[in-house]
């Protein structure tokens, strides 16, 4: 008998765990596949091992099993009368709202024997009494590495369409063949479950409204800050729960940079106190308290320009 996983709250999708914190990571795969993206550059900024993962070779510079063109794109086998199939999807939840063809097909019979086939085969929305819900099938799952990544994405792509057709947020369903976990990752696993539970802290509920001017927003200043580029300006009309995406995408950045202080400048700066623990958690391990009072980079270096006392 397959595992079904059932979240009844699928805002509580990532873990704050000391062994498995994983909302970078998590928040950037799910990126990666809405920019319809299978390049491997992008991913491996967020998971640097994923072409291991996917065994891949070293000169490869794309991802074949990528979701992200499957689900988004609108070019290839994958896309429906023009649509990419989460627009088809959209579509066919407005005009029939207990429809029962609101699928996405990800697994392709042209995978097999392939390298870097999808675990996912189907992603089923079902909108009932005013709720979306989401039946997710999966072929394989890792339960230590994949499953966390997955149930961070598809309930944000089931949050997503829920909006788009104006539904609240119904229960997440995952179901999966081949449920595992590999022998090297035992140890760290039992570090987890030693652990205990931890307290739930579900993200903040997306904002009403169509969501997809604001996740175009996120994705241009994703890519400027991965890059390096722009001056990654975050305007007022942008609402606070895609304003404090874009500061952990900030945080990100300052954690492999050489002004981590500023960690704590984008932190003050967010709107929701979800992140708090996964950021205090990462600024730690990175020598960095952002419970103390401590100056921005623009003011340490307004400090260092003033005169100082016994100096001529």
């Amino acid at each position: 008998m397959a595992p079904m996983l059932t979240l009844e709250n699928p805002r509580a999708r990532f873990s704050r765990t000391e062994n498995r914190a994983t909302l970078i990571s998590c928040l950037g795969e799910t990126l990666w596949y809405l920019s319809s993206s299978n390049k491997l550059d992008m991913i491996e900024y967020y998971i640097p091992r994923y072409r291991e993962f996917t065994n891949l070779s070293r000169k490869a510079t794309i991802a074949p099993g990528a979701y992200g063109p499957r689900v988004f794109s609108r070019k290839g086998k994958f896309f429906r009368k023009g649509k990419s199939q989460i627009e088809y999807v959209i579509e066919s939840l407005d005009k029939k709202t207990d429809t029962r063809q609101a699928v996405i097909q990800i697994f392709d019979s042209k995978d097999l024997g392939k390298k870097d086939v999808p675990c996912t085969c189907t992603l089923q929305f079902l909108a009932r009494d005013r709720k979306l819900h989401m039946l997710t099938s999966m072929r394989s799952n890792d339960a230590y590495f994949g499953l966390p990544h997955d149930v961070f994405a598809f309930t944000m792509f089931q949050e997503i369409v829920a909006r788009s057709i104006s539904h609240e947020l119904g229960l997440y369903h995952h179901a999966v063949g081949s449920l595992h976990l590999y022998d090297k990752q035992e140890s760290r696993a039992r570090d987890f479950l030693n652990e205990g539970w931890q307290n739930k802290i579900a993200m903040p509920e997306m904002p009403d409204g169509d969501p997809w001017p604001s996740i175009k927003w996120l994705l241009d200043i994703e890519a400027q800050i991965r890059l390096g580029k722009g001056a990654h300006h975050i305007p007022d009309s942008i609402d606070s729960y895609w304003a404090d995406l874009a500061h952990i995408l900030r945080i990100k950045k300052l954690l492999v940079g050489p002004y981590k202080r500023e960690i704590v400048k984008e932190k003050n700066a967010m709107s929701s106190k979800a992140y708090d623990e996964y950021i205090r958690a990462r600024a730690r391990a990175s020598n960095v308290s952002v419970d103390e009072p401590q100056l921005s980079f623009e003011s340490i270096q307004e400090e260092k320009a003033k005169p100082q006392k016994g100096r001529t």
